[in-house]
């Protein structure tokens, strides 16, 4: 059997599946858990419960290579370690929980997309980026606080410091940017809008963001399995350039189109303070620590320049208007004074 053949490849040995009453208190843990940490998502709380109750789950004996929790698409299953407490469900279960509310399927039972997650005739777009709002999504079930980390030489800030945390940092600067009710609804397909956000806001960077996503997660996967310090270190200096990249791409094109679309003051000034806490999402290169100025500084001054011009149009604008206003009352006025003189 196909399925055989998948759990024997990850070492997975199934031994039981769980009986029908623990599986109902999981369901009813889970649909509880996400309605209450994502608000937007209560409307679904039914749906999500259905699924997880469809949802087969085995205990397994599972090799300490891979997680203790995997849910395997081939037959909707999930395999439990043996030793998990599953009475206390912990990050790497939801992570694996949303994974398995995420599945859309065609007529044929052939997957269609997980999630943010495309797989189309010839190849599968979007598993990075998947990867890394399912695991902001596990971290925020489980309450995680922003802790700060250094990942190859990057400190950043995520609520991920365990599991993909350069993927989840890029995911909460994108979520800072846009919103994270749009996000979370795509990611268990509630709607269909992220795809339109997420290309407007970002433009013509927006396939390079989703293919760095791509990279960063593929190299990672290559880089727990490799046992040459020299490809390591290759590896690891790649995943920082890329991560560098995508920063730079999300924040410069975020404010980049978003700044012309600005027509008023306190609009103006919205942005300057989003521009000033954006900082705080942002991974700085550790060699720009102590220097006397760093990627975000760099750009911040060049966008507060952009929005000083803008500023500066609207104010003009305004000018305009309000001696249009007064030019109108002026004439008003004449005609007026005009009439009763000759009359």
């Amino acid at each position: 059997m196909k399925i055989q053949k998948e759990l024997t490849k990850l070492g997975i040995v199934k031994l039981e599946e769980l009986k029908p009453e623990m599986v109902n208190y999981i369901a009813h843990s889970v649909a509880n858990k996400i309605t209450t940490t994502f608000l937007t998502l209560q409307m679904q709380y039914n749906e999500i419960l259905a699924k997880m109750l469809n949802c087969k789950m085995y205990y397994a004996k599972i090799p300490s290579n891979i997680a203790k929790v995997n849910y395997i698409y081939e037959d909707n299953s999930i395999y439990i370690d043996e030793s998990m407490n599953i009475l206390e469900l912990d990050e790497q279960f939801y992570h694996e929980v949303i994974h398995c509310l995420q599945v859309v399927r065609k007529n044929n039972g052939k997957i269609k997309k997980v999630g943010l997650c495309n797989f189309g005739d010839f190849a599968i777009n979007g598993l990075g980026i998947n990867e890394a709002i399912v695991q902001y999504m596990a971290a925020k079930i489980m309450g995680n606080e922003k802790t700060k980390v250094n990942i190859y030489g990057i400190k950043l800030q995520t609520i991920s410091p365990n599991y993909f945390p350069l993927l989840t940092n890029l995911m909460e600067q994108i979520i800072y940017y846009i919103g994270e009710n749009v996000i979370v609804q795509a990611a268990i397909n509630v709607n269909e809008n992220f795809e339109d956000i997420f290309y407007n806001t970002f433009e013509e960077k927006t396939n390079q963001v989703i293919k760095n996503f791509d990279k960063i997660l593929e190299m990672r996967n290559k880089l727990s399995t490799e046992s040459n310090e020299q490809t390591k270190i290759e590896l690891e200096k790649k995943i920082y350039n890329i991560y560098i990249e995508t920063q730079e791409f999300v924040l410069n094109k975020y404010y980049e189109q978003v700044i012309p679309r600005l027509t008023t003051e306190k609009e103006v000034d919205s942005y300057i303070e989003k521009l000033s806490n954006n900082k705080v999402y942002l991974g700085m290169e550790e060699k720009e620590e102590f220097a006397g100025t760093n990627f975000y500084e760099r750009t911040k001054e060049m966008i507060i320049q952009k929005l000083d011009k803008q500023l500066i149009k609207i104010n003009k604008q305004k000018q305009k208007k309000a001696l249009l206003v007064y030019n109108n009352k002026l004439k008003k006025f004449l005609e007026k004074t005009i009439s009763y003189l000759w009359n």
